[in-house]
Protein backbone atom coordinates (compact mmCIF):
# COMPACT_ATOMS: atom_id res chain seq x y z
CA UNK A 1 0.00 0.00 0.00
CA UNK A 2 1.21 3.36 -1.07
CA UNK A 3 2.03 5.78 2.08
CA UNK A 4 1.94 9.63 2.35
CA UNK A 5 1.42 10.44 5.72
CA UNK A 6 4.41 12.30 7.49
CA UNK A 7 6.58 10.30 9.87
CA UNK A 8 4.65 9.55 13.21
CA UNK A 9 8.04 8.39 15.02
CA UNK A 10 8.47 5.08 12.77
CA UNK A 11 9.62 4.63 9.12
CA UNK A 12 7.51 5.07 6.07
CA UNK A 13 8.54 2.84 3.16
CA UNK A 14 8.98 4.54 -0.17
CA UNK A 15 6.44 3.00 -3.29
CA UNK A 16 6.61 4.40 -6.51
CA UNK A 17 3.83 3.86 -8.94
CA UNK A 18 4.55 2.48 -12.87
CA UNK A 19 4.26 5.81 -14.37
CA UNK A 20 6.53 7.31 -11.59
CA UNK A 21 8.89 4.04 -12.36
CA UNK A 22 8.67 5.64 -15.77
CA UNK A 23 9.23 9.62 -15.15
CA UNK A 24 12.17 8.74 -12.78
CA UNK A 25 14.90 8.11 -15.02
CA UNK A 26 13.76 10.51 -17.83
CA UNK A 27 13.97 13.22 -15.01
CA UNK A 28 17.78 12.01 -13.86
CA UNK A 29 18.75 12.30 -17.62
CA UNK A 30 17.92 16.07 -16.87
CA UNK A 31 14.58 15.91 -19.07
CA UNK A 32 12.16 18.87 -18.92
CA UNK A 33 8.61 18.12 -18.15
CA UNK A 34 7.29 18.99 -22.23
CA UNK A 35 10.65 16.43 -22.90
CA UNK A 36 9.47 13.76 -21.00
CA UNK A 37 5.40 13.86 -22.13
CA UNK A 38 6.37 13.54 -25.41
CA UNK A 39 8.76 10.42 -24.60
CA UNK A 40 5.65 8.65 -22.79
CA UNK A 41 2.90 10.08 -24.95
CA UNK A 42 1.04 11.74 -22.10
CA UNK A 43 -0.20 15.23 -21.33
CA UNK A 44 2.88 17.57 -19.83
CA UNK A 45 0.07 18.31 -16.62
CA UNK A 46 0.76 14.85 -16.13
CA UNK A 47 4.23 15.03 -15.95
CA UNK A 48 4.34 17.88 -13.62
CA UNK A 49 1.81 15.84 -11.29
CA UNK A 50 4.18 12.47 -11.09
CA UNK A 51 7.32 14.86 -10.52
CA UNK A 52 5.35 16.55 -7.31
CA UNK A 53 4.73 13.41 -6.26
CA UNK A 54 8.51 12.31 -6.38
CA UNK A 55 9.41 14.79 -4.60
CA UNK A 56 7.10 14.71 -1.80
CA UNK A 57 7.85 10.81 -1.45
CA UNK A 58 11.56 11.08 -2.27
CA UNK A 59 10.94 13.95 0.93
CA UNK A 60 13.16 16.69 -1.30
CA UNK A 61 12.49 20.17 -1.83
CA UNK A 62 13.57 20.17 -6.13
CA UNK A 63 14.82 18.44 -8.98
CA UNK A 64 18.22 17.98 -8.51
CA UNK A 65 18.04 16.61 -4.84
CA UNK A 66 15.74 14.12 -6.66
CA UNK A 67 18.30 13.24 -9.08
CA UNK A 68 21.19 12.62 -5.99
CA UNK A 69 18.84 10.33 -4.14
CA UNK A 70 17.48 8.73 -6.87
CA UNK A 71 20.69 7.86 -8.73
CA UNK A 72 22.03 6.18 -5.28
CA UNK A 73 18.75 3.84 -4.97
CA UNK A 74 19.04 3.20 -8.27
CA UNK A 75 22.81 2.49 -7.74
CA UNK A 76 21.55 -0.23 -4.90
CA UNK A 77 18.56 -1.53 -6.08
CA UNK A 78 16.69 0.01 -3.21
CA UNK A 79 12.91 -0.20 -3.37
CA UNK A 80 11.68 0.81 -0.56
CA UNK A 81 13.84 2.96 2.11
CA UNK A 82 13.05 4.65 5.45
CA UNK A 83 12.61 8.60 4.73
CA UNK A 84 14.93 8.81 7.70
CA UNK A 85 17.42 7.58 5.87
CA UNK A 86 16.73 9.81 2.60
CA UNK A 87 17.88 13.31 4.24
CA UNK A 88 21.38 11.52 5.14
CA UNK A 89 21.37 9.75 1.44
CA UNK A 90 23.05 12.39 -0.35
CA UNK A 91 26.70 13.16 2.59
CA UNK A 92 26.71 9.26 2.49
CA UNK A 93 27.19 8.15 -0.87
CA UNK A 94 30.13 6.57 -1.41
CA UNK A 95 30.15 8.14 -5.58
CA UNK A 96 31.94 11.57 -4.96
CA UNK A 97 28.75 13.80 -5.77
CA UNK A 98 28.79 18.12 -6.25
CA UNK A 99 26.37 20.37 -7.37
CA UNK A 100 27.68 23.60 -9.12
CA UNK A 101 25.20 26.52 -10.53
CA UNK A 102 25.86 28.80 -13.29
CA UNK A 103 28.67 29.25 -15.98
CA UNK A 104 31.10 29.38 -13.57
CA UNK A 105 30.42 26.24 -12.20
CA UNK A 106 30.22 27.59 -8.78
CA UNK A 107 30.00 24.97 -6.17
CA UNK A 108 26.88 25.02 -4.47
CA UNK A 109 26.73 21.67 -2.16
CA UNK A 110 29.29 18.38 -2.15
CA UNK A 111 29.17 15.13 -0.23
CA UNK A 112 31.53 13.43 2.07
CA UNK A 113 33.00 11.11 -0.64
CA UNK A 114 33.88 13.98 -2.81
CA UNK A 115 35.43 15.92 0.35
CA UNK A 116 37.68 13.08 0.79
CA UNK A 117 38.45 12.69 -2.63
CA UNK A 118 39.71 16.05 -2.40
CA UNK A 119 41.87 16.74 -0.02
CA UNK A 120 38.95 18.69 1.95
CA UNK A 121 40.11 21.71 0.38
CA UNK A 122 37.08 24.30 0.75
CA UNK A 123 35.01 24.38 -1.76
CA UNK A 124 31.52 25.82 -1.52
CA UNK A 125 31.28 29.06 -2.85
CA UNK A 126 33.68 28.73 -5.39
CA UNK A 127 33.87 28.23 -8.74
CA UNK A 128 35.60 25.06 -10.49
CA UNK A 129 38.63 26.46 -11.54
CA UNK A 130 39.77 28.09 -8.92
CA UNK A 131 38.70 24.99 -6.96
CA UNK A 132 41.18 22.59 -9.26
CA UNK A 133 43.49 24.58 -11.22
CA UNK A 134 45.54 21.04 -11.61
CA UNK A 135 42.98 20.13 -14.08
CA UNK A 136 43.77 22.90 -15.99
CA UNK A 137 44.78 21.03 -19.86
CA UNK A 138 42.94 18.03 -18.42
CA UNK A 139 39.81 18.53 -20.88
CA UNK A 140 37.80 18.55 -17.49
CA UNK A 141 36.45 22.51 -17.51
CA UNK A 142 35.66 22.06 -21.22
CA UNK A 143 33.74 18.82 -20.73
CA UNK A 144 31.46 20.52 -17.94
CA UNK A 145 31.12 23.74 -20.32
CA UNK A 146 29.95 21.57 -23.21
CA UNK A 147 26.98 19.76 -20.99
CA UNK A 148 25.87 23.31 -19.62
CA UNK A 149 25.76 24.54 -23.11
CA UNK A 150 24.45 21.85 -24.59
CA UNK A 151 21.73 20.17 -21.99
CA UNK A 152 23.08 16.58 -22.99
CA UNK A 153 24.59 14.53 -20.13
CA UNK A 154 28.11 12.98 -20.52
CA UNK A 155 29.08 9.64 -19.37
CA UNK A 156 33.26 8.88 -19.37
CA UNK A 157 34.03 5.66 -18.50
CA UNK A 158 37.89 5.08 -17.15
CA UNK A 159 39.67 8.07 -17.28
CA UNK A 160 42.63 8.87 -15.66
CA UNK A 161 42.98 12.76 -14.61
CA UNK A 162 45.50 13.69 -12.10
CA UNK A 163 44.83 16.01 -8.94
CA UNK A 164 45.64 16.74 -5.01
CA UNK A 165 44.08 14.47 -2.99
CA UNK A 166 45.66 15.90 -0.12
CA UNK A 167 48.76 14.54 -0.30
CA UNK A 168 50.00 15.87 -3.77
CA UNK A 169 48.78 15.52 -7.39
CA UNK A 170 48.53 12.13 -8.52
CA UNK A 171 46.47 10.14 -11.30
CA UNK A 172 43.38 8.43 -10.59
CA UNK A 173 41.20 6.66 -13.08
CA UNK A 174 37.30 7.65 -12.70
CA UNK A 175 34.18 6.86 -14.18
CA UNK A 176 32.06 10.02 -14.67
CA UNK A 177 28.66 10.83 -15.01
CA UNK A 178 27.55 14.80 -15.93
CA UNK A 179 24.04 15.67 -16.04
CA UNK A 180 22.30 19.81 -16.53
CA UNK A 181 20.55 20.76 -13.54
CA UNK A 182 17.20 23.05 -15.17
CA UNK A 183 15.29 25.51 -14.14
CA UNK A 184 11.31 24.91 -13.95
CA UNK A 185 10.89 26.49 -18.00
CA UNK A 186 13.65 24.29 -18.23
CA UNK A 187 17.10 26.46 -18.87
CA UNK A 188 20.30 24.65 -17.56
CA UNK A 189 21.18 26.33 -14.39
CA UNK A 190 23.72 23.86 -13.07
CA UNK A 191 25.41 20.57 -13.59
CA UNK A 192 25.95 17.62 -11.24
CA UNK A 193 28.56 15.16 -11.58
CA UNK A 194 28.61 11.55 -10.33
CA UNK A 195 31.98 10.17 -9.73
CA UNK A 196 33.73 6.90 -8.81
CA UNK A 197 36.82 6.34 -8.51
CA UNK A 198 38.00 2.81 -10.22
CA UNK A 199 41.61 2.93 -10.24
CA UNK A 200 42.50 -0.16 -8.01
CA UNK A 201 40.26 -2.08 -10.72
CA UNK A 202 41.72 -0.68 -13.62
CA UNK A 203 45.69 -1.14 -12.31
CA UNK A 204 45.01 -4.59 -10.57
CA UNK A 205 47.05 -7.07 -12.33
CA UNK A 206 44.97 -9.52 -14.96
CA UNK A 207 45.22 -12.96 -13.69
CA UNK A 208 47.11 -15.11 -16.26
CA UNK A 209 45.19 -17.69 -18.00
CA UNK A 210 46.54 -21.52 -17.56
CA UNK A 211 49.93 -22.31 -18.94
CA UNK A 212 49.54 -24.54 -21.96
CA UNK A 213 50.99 -28.24 -21.67
CA UNK A 214 53.68 -28.69 -24.09
CA UNK A 215 52.53 -30.74 -26.94
CA UNK A 216 53.45 -34.35 -26.84
CA UNK A 217 53.90 -34.94 -30.11
CA UNK A 218 56.79 -34.97 -32.36
CA UNK A 219 57.51 -32.84 -34.65
CA UNK A 220 57.87 -34.63 -38.09
CA UNK A 221 59.93 -33.90 -40.32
Amino acid sequence: MQTTGRDTGGTVPLQLTPREREVLPLVLRGLENKEIAAELGIAEQSVKAHVSALLQKFDVPNRAALAETATRLELTGVLGVDRGWISQLFRQAEPQICITRGPEFRYEAVNEAFRRATGYRPVIGRTMRETFPELEGQGVFERVERVYATGEAAILHERTKRWDRGNGIEARAVDLVIQPLRDEDGSVNGVISFAVDVTDSVTRPKRAGPKRRPSSRRNRT
